[in-house]
Order: C-alpha cells, then structure tokens, then sequence
C-alpha cells in the first residue's frame, strides 16, 4: 500500500476498532452502567427541590450545583492525573461517589433542608472532574492513534449524552413511580457496578509524571498548564468556544421542568424535553465522530452556530412536541463539541493531558452552572421560553466572535501533523 493510502486508513476509523480494544470496552461499559444512574439522580432531586419550594431558579440551581464541583474539582484534581495512577484515581472517584450519593438517598424526603442535600450532591460531583480527566487522558494511550481517539472521544461523548437522555426520563418516571430516595439508591449502586468493571478490564499504568503529595507542586501544574493552554492559538481558541457556547448548551435543559408546568403538562414531558437535546447530541457525536479530523475541524463553527437557531423558536411556546424537535437539532449541533475534545486532549504531550483536561472541564463547568442560574433567573422574572432565546441570541454572538477570531490556518496545520502522526 502507498504512504497516501496508509495516511488515508489511519485518517479514517470506526466504532467498531475502537471496541475491538478490550480496555477501550472497559472503560465503555463502566461508563454505562454509572452515567444513566447520575442522571437519574439529579432530575429526582431537582423534582424534589420544585416540589418542595415552586421555584424554577432554586430547581436550575439543583443543576448547577452539581456542575460547580466539576469547577473546583477540575481545576485542583485534574493535574493529579498526570501525577498519579489513572485507573487508581478511576476507582477511588467511584468509591467516594457511592458512598456520597448513598448518603444524600437516606436524606432524601420532601421535608428534609435543602443545604445537606445541596452538600452531599457537592461532594459527589466533586469527584466527577477527577474520574473524567484520568479517563479522557487514559484514551489516547489505551487507542493510541489520533484517528482511533477521535473516534473513541465521539462514542464516549455519544455514550454520556444517551446516558444523561436514558437518565432523564427514567428519573421522571422512577420518582413518579417510586420515590427519589430510590433513585438515589439506584445511582449509588451504579458507582459500585463501575469500579467493579474497571478493576477487571483496565491495565495499571505508571503515572505519566513523579508522584506527589505537595499541594504547591500540584498549583504549580495547574499554573503551567494554563500558561501553556493560553499559548497556543489552536487549543486556546478550541477551549474558549466550548466555554462561550456553554450557556446556550445547557439553557434548554435548566428550563424544560419549569416550561412544561408553565404550560400545564405533566412532569414526565419535561424529563422527555431534556432527553431530546440529549438525544440529538447523541445522535450528532456519533456522525461527526466518525469523520476525518479535517472533516471535523471544518464543522466546527458552522455547528457551533446551528446550535442557536432552533432555540430561538422557543420564545413563541411552541407545543411540546414540536419544542422536542427544535431541541433535538439544536442539540445534534452540538456535536461540534467532539473535537473540541478529542484535537485539545491530542495536540497535548501525555505528561500535561490531565491538568489541560483539567483546566478545560473546570472552564466548561463554570459556564454551565453560570448557564443554569441565568437561565433559571431569567425563566423566573420572565418565561422559561423567553429565556432559552434571549441565552441563544447570547450563543450567536459567541459563535460570531469565535468565526471572526479563528485561527483556521494553524488548525489546519495542526490536525494536519496529527493525521500523518
């Protein structure tokens, strides 16, 4: 076979060679078996907290509360990634996640004060950005090629948005048909079923990095990784528009509870809404995925910005079931996420992925949690259609400014090495 026809195989890969790597398998099914858990949990405790007090902000706030966590944690954690086992770091995360969310169940009932909850949902997710950073720097090294590690990030990325759909609307139904303490009970022994997997499937490898228990060496990490994330034009302009589109991401989801009560429908349907911007981002990682990384790049900001337009429907109180139309397009654009991922995590050396995985998650999640309470804000003092336009409209400015910053020529010449790599 010519160069030009290695190049072009090892360019292209599917779903199907990246399963075929036992570890890759591993790391799949524990992501399953835990991920529809978590969801389960946070749309029975954001129905609790709306039952409980009628309010859309203090419900979006549910939301938000487990994505700040991913800040704090993202930020001070991840660089352990680079330092310390990754698969001990997987297994350790799901430990204290079980026992956190076993905790919250027992406290779960309608009277019960809402700042224990908000804590112990706190403490869980704080481990969240951990797992996610030592799993997201393990793939390169478990699938190796650049053309097998977009593919691989695509179908995590697809696998997590199924899960959170798959999540959402059975913790409508579970708490409808049971109770949230039940769900609770659910996504803790989701925690063990993955640390049980991953303890099976996924080889010990060294740290990429000397251990170390200095706290200063660790902010020293992170210090270096910001310097080195915002100096180079191609990952700082990759990071910075996951981070502006981040609001408009998350508006549908931090509304469809309140919007579906705003219009008189049952509670179920609004678990049904957050699944179709789920689902259609599911359904968009999987096709963007398995395009060439060229192919990728050129889909990025045109994504980015059809990510806005169906959103700006919303205003009008369309009926649910044509709102979950217009949510699943918007969310099969958001797809323009999986390289975002995939070329910041491989234009990366090995020894700095988990504190730029850091650094980036940390970013992202303080945009979604800001998106959350704006838009609950927001869906408060107005409407919840309202306010999903008024964060789009906020979506197509950032998609504007990142269009007319776009530092094409060395992106191209970037994924260009990585496809010859």
């Amino acid at each position: 076979m010519s160069p030009e026809g290695r190049r072009e195989r090892r360019a292209s890969a599917g779903v199907r060679d990246v399963l075929a790597v036992p570890e890759f398998r591993g790391i799949v099914v524990a992501q399953v078996a835990s991920e529809a858990g978590d969801q389960i949990a946070r749309v029975a405790l954001a129905l609790l907290v709306l039952s409980h007090t009628g309010s859309a902000l203090l419900a979006a706030a549910t939301f938000a509360v487990s994505f700040l966590p991913t800040f704090v944690g993202a930020a001070l954690l991840g660089p352990l990634a680079d330092r310390f086992s990754r698969r001990t770091l997987m297994l350790l995360a799901d430990v204290v996640r079980a026992v956190a969310i076993g905790a919250l169940a027992l406290m779960a009932t309608t009277d019960a004060p809402l700042l224990p909850l908000f804590v112990l949902l706190f403490v869980a997710e704080l481990f969240t950005p951990l797992f996610e950073a030592a799993r997201a720097a393990s793939i390169p090294d478990i699938l190796e090629t650049p053309a097998l590690v977009t593919v691989g990030t695509g179908l995590t990325r697809s696998l997590h948005l199924a899960n959170q759909a798959i999540g959402l609307v059975l913790g409508s139904l579970v708490v409808q048909l049971t109770s949230s303490r039940v769900a609770l009970f659910l996504d803790a022994l989701t925690f063990v079923v993955s640390y049980a997997i991953l303890a099976a499937f996924l080889r010990p490898r060294p740290s990429a990095l000397e251990s170390t228990q200095s706290l200063g060496v660790i902010v020293r990490d992170l210090r270096d990784g910001w310097r080195t994330l915002m100096s180079d034009p191609s990952r700082r302009a990759l990071v910075l528009l996951g981070w502006g589109m981040a609001l408009t991401i998350v508006a549908p989801e931090a509304v469809a509870l309140a919007y579906v009560r705003s219009v008189g429908e049952l509670d179920a349907f609004g678990g049904i809404l957050m699944a179709s911007v789920i689902t259609g981002a599911a359904v968009g990682s999987v096709f963007v995925g398995r395009r060439t990384p060229r192919d990728q790049l050129d889909l990025v900001l045109p994504l980015a910005i059809a990510v806005c337009l169906p959103l700006l429907v919303t205003g009008i109180q369309p009926p649910v079931l044509i709102l979950v139309v217009l949510w699943f397009i918007s969310g099969v654009a958001q797809a323009f996420l999986v390289p975002l991922m995939s070329f910041s995590t491989l234009l990366t050396a090995n020894e700095q992925r988990g504190r730029l995985v850091g650094i980036a998650s940390a970013g992202f999640a303080a945009m979604t949690a800001l998106g959350y309470l704006v838009t609950g804000w927001l869906a408060d003092r107005t409407s919840p259609a309202f306010s999903v336009t008024v964060i789009a409209v906020l979506g197509l400015v950032v998609a504007t400014a990142a269009y007319l910053t776009w530092p094409s020529t060395r992106l191209r010449n970037d994924v260009r090495s990585l496809e010859n790599h």
